[in-house]
């Protein structure tokens, strides 16, 4: 996918890889995509924190999220009632294997998806199992469709803009759900970014 990225998506794309080995999850999302992105200098990035959408923030709510799948289909009350503290458990859970213990744990594997020319043995971090990462739910439609824009439009690369607006566009993963979780439309975002780079053109 090298050939087909602006030195700075590409740029983006290593630094999503780095925050996935880096919170110790063996697959590459969109949120780790949507990390990345906030954390730019580019327009997207700038439009991004101005909305609230901050790399602290949409790590916390990552953790947050993920952590929440241990008692998803739990209900508090119903484990009170027998006696059962669910955040005392996740405390000491924490207390036991480490803060994010939970999180790692909860993460989904995904298989069969070569991350490009990346290898995670030249990555921070832990992850060693595989010259690859694989990509999770809707990333590689994402990254499609961003290089579909960049081509409909006559050019012959992504551009960060590109990848910023075609996670914020994906329908599944879990970009809509840290999106509303940090009480940002995806849809105001999207034409907040169109509109920057649009001034910078």
């Amino acid at each position: 996918m090298g050939g087909n990225l602006t030195r700075d998506a590409g740029a983006v794309c290593v630094r999503a890889y780095d925050h996935a080995v880096r919170l110790g999850h063996r697959y590459l999302g969109g949120e780790h995509y949507l990390l990345a992105l906030a954390g730019e200098d580019q327009p997207a990035g700038a439009v991004l924190r101005e909305y609230g959408v901050t790399p602290d923030r949409v790590e916390e709510q990552m953790l947050r999220l993920a952590g929440a799948g241990l008692f998803r289909d739990l209900d508090r009350d119903a484990l009170a009632a027998i006696g059962i503290d669910a955040d005392a458990v996740r405390a000491s859970i924490e207390a036991s294997f480490g803060p994010g213990a939970i999180s790692r744990a909860a993460q989904p594997v995904f298989r069969g998806v070569r991350h490009p020319r990346l290898n995670p043995r030249r990555a921070r971090g832990a992850w060693r199992a595989g010259d690859f990462l694989p990509h999770g739910p809707g990333v590689g439609t994402a990254l499609g469709n961003a290089r579909h824009a960049a081509r409909s439009r006559g050019g012959e690369k992504a551009g960060v803009d590109d990848i910023a607006l075609a996670f914020l566009a994906a329908g599944d993963g879990p970009v809509p759900p840290l999106l509303s979780a940090l009480g940002v439309s995806a849809p105001a975002l999207s034409a907040a970014i169109r509109d920057r780079y649009q001034q910078a053109s």
